[in-house]
């Protein structure tokens, strides 16, 4: 049998461009630092927010590179 080659996922909804990968580690990085955006939120702490940025760099590179 021949297999299909790539991300199952991405086969299985049929996404072809790496956008929504990419808007998905914006809005993670954006949530990451949004207490430092916006005055009154509590900051969250270094390791969190350096994890969300992480992965969202993550999910960047990811969707630029397919």
């Amino acid at each position: 049998m021949n297999e299909p080659e790539g991300c199952p996922v991405t086969q299985a909804y049929a996404i072809k461009s790496g956008l929504p990968v990419i808007g998905l580690g914006i809005l993670i990085i954006l949530s990451g630092f949004v207490g430092v955006l916006v005055p009154g939120i509590p900051v969250p702490p270094f390791p969190a927010t350096g994890i969300f940025a992480g992965f969202g760099l993550f999910l960047i590179w990811a969707g630029l590179t397919k």
